[in-house]
């Protein structure tokens, strides 16, 4: 019997076995490589407590990632403390719902969550500049000719309302589309950033309307540290309230609901 087992064993067959095999570990060594983060996970245990989860595989052991600009070490996996949904208060027990509590666009739960594990710090490009940059700054770009220019035109809300001017332009010059764009609003000192991504231009109108946020909560967006530039965490931030307003820009905190 084992004669006529290796007696079958041609060199197709065993590249078809080796290729399983190798297939295999493959994937066995990608889904651990995908468990650097985000591992251990947290799960519903007996009486609303939580306990974490491996699964199999098992997360692999810590590799240390040299950072390029001067920006250090970074470790994967690590332990990363949870981030609390609102000073002083826990999350829920798991597959409790989160109240969103009488703020949610400055609690970052829902559709306004953000992370404020991010660094405080811009995000670069290969050359180790950062990647957004202000129009009013950097003269070596520019607007075609025959593009409409947003600057000076006039801020409307998300409810028709005028509230402010836009002055300038933010893009991303290392892929080189619109990021933000600058603006004044009344009632609020400095100058604040609108995602290009939650706001329209309207040439006819020479306005540009931010399609998230009614008026009253344009004038509390996020300000930022230092205004010739913007940090991976205060974009997090920024993205998070104007994302938000989706679905919860309203007066004195109340759900909106913008259908």
């Amino acid at each position: 019997m084992a004669h006529d087992v290796v007696g079958n064993l041609d060199v197709a067959i065993l590249c078809v076995i080796a290729f399983v095999i190798f297939f295999a570990g493959l994937l066995v060594h990608l889904r651990r490589e995908d468990k650097r983060e985000g591992y251990p996970v947290e799960v519903a245990g007996v009486f609303g407590r939580t306990q974490s989860a491996q699964g199999f595989p098992a997360t692999p052991k810590p590799k240390l990632f040299y950072r390029p600009h001067d920006r250090g070490v970074a470790q994967a996996p690590r332990i990363e403390t949870p981030e609390p949904v609102r000073p002083g208060q826990d999350l829920p027990p798991m597959a409790y719902p989160l109240d969103p509590g009488p703020d949610p666009l400055n609690e970052g739960v829902g559709a306004a969550a953000y992370t404020r594990i991010r660094e405080e710090l811009p995000d670069l490009d290969v050359n180790g500049e950062p990647k957004l940059i202000s129009l009013n700054d950097h003269s070596d770009y520019y607007i075609p000719d025959g593009d409409p220019d947003p600057r000076g035109w006039v801020l409307l809300s998300a409810d028709e309302k005028r509230v402010g001017t836009v002055h300038d332009l933010w893009f991303n010059r290392a892929e080189f589309f619109l990021r933000y764009y600058e603006v004044s609003i009344e009632g609020a000192d400095g100058r604040r950033l609108v995602p290009a991504f939650f706001a329209e231009a309207l040439p006819r109108d020479r306005a540009v309307r931010a399609t998230t946020l009614v008026a009253e909560d344009m004038r509390r967006t996020p300000v930022r540290a230092d205004d010739s530039c913007i940090t991976m965490r205060e974009e997090d931030r920024l993205n998070g309230f104007y994302a938000g307003g989706l679905r919860f820009s309203g007066r004195g905190g109340q759900i909106h609901d913008p259908a």
